[in-house]
């Protein structure tokens, strides 16, 4: 997708980067990537896609904006308390990269739209830190056969993803499912969240989905792990399971109930 001259001009300094280049910068505009979250993780993922020139973003989120979460969601300010994330972070955005598109979905990600949701789109982001979308966004995304990352920050431990991603002999990588025991591993449930551990792993993950796109394979099939407090970084090679996928390819996207999820009431806007 051919940049303007104006767009030429904005991201002169990317595109001087060795290894970037107008092609590059071309393909960041062709991209079209779903943010599924839009807090202390999504949102400064997003800020920085958008910053870069990521031509779509969709961004899913249902929930609205805290005053006591503002410390890891600098995409926000105070007169945004109670307004919904989605509305106001492609506002934000709008603000920050107005060559971009940013589309607000106000939805959970559930088991009756995760299909349509994610259909038009090319790399699809988790950052809800929840399990069960995780879950349901593994399932639609191997029967979709798209590819997809998850992350999560608890306090001091993070990790991100890249799952069912090209590899060679045009096979994927592995999927969600496949290394959930692995994973379980890396979680940290204690009490509490830091801002600067959500936006030192939004940003590392950000400059991982900027290399996916260009096409240097370091994220698929790795787990990146961080663990803040002892500045401890480990990378983790994640095994595909085909008796898994071709289990979720027979079966389907499952029911709520099935997947543990509580669905929320849809959003009037």
């Amino acid at each position: 997708m051919a940049l303007t001259e104006k767009e030429i001009f904005r991201y002169k300094h990317p595109i001087a980067v060795p290894g970037m280049g107008i092609d590059m910068q071309e393909a960041l505009k062709a991209a079209r990537i779903l943010i599924v979250g839009a807090g202390g993780l999504g949102s400064p993922i997003l800020q920085y896609l958008s910053g870069a020139g990521v031509g779509v973003l969709g961004i899913a989120d249902y929930g609205v904006i805290l005053e006591e979460d503002l410390h890891r969601m600098p995409l926000y300010q105070m007169q945004d308390v109670r307004k919904h994330k989605a509305k106001m972070a492609s506002s934000r955005l709008w603000a920050l990269n107005p060559y971009a598109k940013h589309y607000p979905f106000l939805i959970q990600i559930k088991p009756g739209n995760v299909a349509q949701v994610i259909e038009g789109f090319d790399l699809i982001v988790d950052c809800s830190q929840h399990v069960p979308t995780h879950l349901v966004i593994n399932d639609a995304c191997v029967l979709q056969d798209k590819p997809f990352v998850i992350a999560e920050v608890h306090n001091w431990m993070a990790w991100f993803g890249g799952f069912n991603m090209p590899v060679l002999n045009n096979e994927r990588s592995a999927s969600y499912r496949c290394n959930t025991h692995v994973i379980d591993e890396y979680r940290n449930f204690d009490a509490g969240s830091l801002g600067p551990t959500h936006g030192a792993t939004a940003l590392q993950l950000a400059t991982e989905i900027m290399k996916y796109i260009a096409g240097v394979p370091a994220l698929a099939g790795k787990l990146y792990t961080c663990n803040f407090l002892h500045h401890q970084y480990g990378t983790v090679d994640l095994v595909p399971n085909v008796e898994i996928i071709t289990e979720v390819k027979t079966v389907g996207i499952l029911t709520a109930e099935i997947y543990g999820m509580e669905i929320v009431p849809d959003v009037e806007d």
